[in-house]
């Protein structure tokens, strides 16, 4: 038998996805020429905040879905957006994929946790009729 983990190591856990993503993510976006437009203390400090807070949620929200309620589209849909980033970064197929990233990260993430509700909507319902294909939650 599987043994779930705990709320608080649900937290935990999605907590360090989320440093270890922004982390990575950020390290390779400003390696990759990626600026702020203006050079003010306010301006580097509020962009970098919005941007260091975005990847962290972007991490985070989905693996502590995924720990908490079982729900698996969440973290694929944000790897599926995060390789098709890199790949319009590697092949040249949008002009910015990068600071475009930074920027929506508001929309990808609702998406994410759109299709999660979807995918919640859907084991539920099976759940009810077919008595299989629930969501698990930790106690």
């Amino acid at each position: 038998m599987v043994q779930l983990p705990s709320r608080h190591s649900a937290g935990a856990i999605s907590t360090a996805c989320g440093i270890v993503y922004a982390v990575v993510v950020l390290a390779w976006l400003f390696s990759s020429g990626v600026s702020f437009a203006d050079d003010s203390l306010p301006t580097v400090v509020v962009g970098f905040l919005f941007a260091g807070g975005g990847m962290f949620l972007t991490g985070a929200v989905p693996v502590y879905l995924l720990l908490r309620l079982s729900l698996v589209t969440p973290a694929l849909m944000t790897l599926w957006i995060l390789g098709e980033t890199v790949w319009q970064w590697r092949y040249g197929t949008h002009l910015h994929p990068l600071s475009s990233y930074l920027t929506v990260w508001p929309l990808l993430l609702g998406v994410a946790v759109g299709v999660g509700m979807a995918e919640a909507l859907v084991r539920t319902g099976a759940d009810h009729w077919l008595g299989r294909f629930g969501l698990w939650t930790l106690r």
